[in-house]
């Protein structure tokens, strides 16, 4: 039971960059409505973001502290936890780029990019196996 919670915890731990991410792709949204599916599954980080003051900067910091930086949780949960957030920081610079230069294309691939990065990061987690992304990983290993 314990596996199987932790395999859970860490699979929804990706939702935060798919958040983050749900900007990116508002042309791909537009375009194809049934997209609407991924706000749904972003809906808790959402809630949780926009109910508190600084909301995402201290989901970002709980998670940090809370989970990444615990030696009590688990392995799993810690570097799953560490990678969602290394994905989360890469996009906030990417977005802090975009709007130096302003590319429409560009969005819409780094929002399809995290996308196939969240698909598959969920399925191997559900597998129990941890999920390899590259420079990313690397980075996950040596913060914890």
């Amino acid at each position: 039971m314990d596996q199987i919670f932790q395999r859970l915890s860490s699979a929804f731990i990706y939702t935060l960059p798919l958040k983050a991410a749900i900007p990116f792709g508002y042309f791909l949204f537009y375009k194809y409505s049934f997209l609407k599916i991924l706000e749904i599954l972003t809906f808790p980080i959402a809630i949780i973001e926009q109910s508190l003051p600084f909301g995402g900067f201290l989901l970002f910091i709980i998670l940090f502290a809370g989970l990444v930086r615990n030696p009590k949780v688990p392995y799993f949960v810690r570097y799953n936890s560490c990678q969602a957030l290394l994905l989360d920081i890469a996009l906030i610079i990417t977005s802090y780029l975009l709007r130096i230069f302003p590319i429409v294309e560009l969005g819409s691939i780094i929002f399809v990019f995290i996308l196939c990065i969240f698909i598959y990061s969920i399925s191997q987690c559900m597998f129990g196996v941890e999920p390899e992304i590259p420079l990313i990983s690397k980075s996950a290993r040596m913060q914890i």
